[in-house]
């Protein structure tokens, strides 16, 4: 309750901020002046995107498990979909349910491919700000906000290299906490082992390519999209501010906001285009534009696989890690020395 809360306020916020920026009658002019042509490119590169990262969300999951990527494809617009129109990101918490319900898949699975997922984008993002951020054409009144970002930066590779480094004690230290007896229980052993072994498809030496290979061809589709929308709407900038424009849009996501993410995303998107010579109803007409891109179809796609019925909708997490498994596999042997890669020293 209270993250609907925060996320109303945070939307309201943002939407009171644009309402005194913007001209809206320019931004409705503007609008109407899209190329149709640069917005059906747009579209093409987020269905294609999507199935990349479908297909890498296949990677993530045991290769023993039987749900195909067609299925995955289904479930993640129908996750999109309840996620633009109910609160508190409750698109996710169905699609680890649909998911997990899967034959020879089990919570733990679900659970730690949305989270090797969620690190895997980060660094893919990390990494390419990094690359055009030398490339960017930012006036010189912006050196000091890109002085702070890489110090930010800075300090969150120079955390990750420390927790890289104290991996092993960390783990141990971890290891010293008494489980309580009420959660030892083989059900609750079986999800850990299960977690740990879908943490270990990112690093399987058969899967590591194509998933960071599926990774960047994800988000240089990403990439395209906001680079197609400017052209669409005459914003001479070159494909930089797109990956600057995909970056920041996406940490504006992990904001509470309402449904849909309305008003953090336009604000984010407005704010990103300004230093780059661009007037504020024609930065907000590309918010605008983008976040209808990446809503509508995916959306639209979602609500006709529901229509369809191909897939039962449930938000009841709780009774997947409770109830008995429907259909109980093996868990995969431990891994050898030749499936995974070699630990870094």
């Amino acid at each position: 309750m209270s993250r609907t809360f925060i996320g109303l306020t945070m939307t309201s916020l943002c939407v009171a901020l644009l309402w005194r920026l913007i001209d809206w009658e320019r931004t409705v002019t503007i609008l109407r002046g899209a190329e149709p042509g640069w917005i059906a490119l747009a579209v093409a590169a987020l269905i294609l995107s999507l199935v990349a990262k479908t297909v890498r969300w296949r990677l993530l999951l045991p290769d023993e498990s039987g749900i195909t990527t067609p299925r995955l494809y289904r479930i993640l617009h129908i996750s999109f979909l309840l996620n633009n129109v109910l609160p508190a990101r409750l698109g996710d918490v169905a699609r680890v349910a649909m998911t997990s319900r899967q034959p020879g898949l089990r919570f733990g699975h679900v659970l730690s491919s949305l989270l090797t997922e969620r690190v895997t984008d980060f660094i893919t993002l990390l990494a390419c700000f990094v690359l055009v951020s030398p490339f960017l054409p930012f006036p010189r009144q912006y050196q000091e906000e890109l002085r702070l970002a890489w110090i930010m930066l800075a300090g969150l590779a120079l955390l990750t290299l420390v927790i890289l480094a104290l991996r092993h004690r960390l783990i141990g230290v971890a290891q010293r906490f008494p489980i309580p007896r009420r959660l030892q229980t083989t059900r609750l052993s079986n999800e850990a082992a299960s977690f740990r072994e879908g943490v270990r498809q990112l690093f399987s030496r058969r899967h590591i390519l194509p998933i960071w290979g599926w990774s960047w061809t994800a988000w240089l589709g990403a990439f395209a999209i906001n680079y197609l929308l400017m052209r669409a709407l005459g914003i001479n900038a070159p494909v930089t501010v797109a990956v600057l424009l995909t970056c920041t849009t996406n940490l504006a996501m992990l904001v509470p906001s309402s449904p849909g993410y309305l008003g953090v995303f336009h604000v984010a998107a407005t704010l990103s285009l300004l230093p780059f010579n661009v007037g504020e109803s024609t930065a907000f007409s590309f918010a605008v534009l983008a976040h209808l891109v990446n809503v509508l179809p995916v959306s639209i796609i979602g609500a006709v696989f529901l229509l369809l019925g191909k897939e039962s909708l449930s938000l009841n997490v709780r009774a997947l890690r409770l109830a008995p498994a429907r259909a109980e596999v093996p868990l995969p042997r431990e891994p050898g020395p030749d499936d995974f890669m070699p630990p870094a020293h």
